[in-house]
């Protein structure tokens, strides 16, 4: 292993101990468009993001419903039949649910989850 090389592999093994991503890895923006009929998410229920990624989730439901990105501290008001914009930056790693706000029983219900990967 030559000097320079040792020095590129020191230098990126630094980087990822204090929370860095790899060279060349850059944030991005990720897009999803996300349906609820009957409460429930049609499709994928996970959303995978990286740390550092803009996100930008479209929601539409069959009915009215408040959402809560629980660790983002985020809330969305959906109102059939417009979609709702929830957006924020992925500056957080885990995994997060995104409840439902009702009043009585089903309260703090998960309808989908977002995982930040570091």
């Amino acid at each position: 292993m030559t000097d320079r090389s040792r020095r590129r592999l020191i230098a990126w093994m630094a980087a990822m101990a204090l929370g860095g991503t790899a060279v060349g890895a850059e944030a991005s923006t990720q897009s999803f468009s996300i349906q609820i009929v009957g409460g429930r998410v049609k499709g994928e229920e996970t959303l995978k993001v990286r740390k550092g990624d803009q996100v930008r989730v479209s929601l539409t439901s069959d009915q009215p419903m408040m959402l809560h990105l629980h660790g983002y501290e985020i809330e969305a008001k959906v109102e059939p039949p417009a979609p709702t914009l929830l957006a924020f930056k992925a500056d957080l790693a885990g995994r997060f649910p995104v409840h439902v706000h009702t009043h009585g029983a089903g309260n703090h219900r998960a309808v989908l989850f977002i995982e930040v990967h570091p």
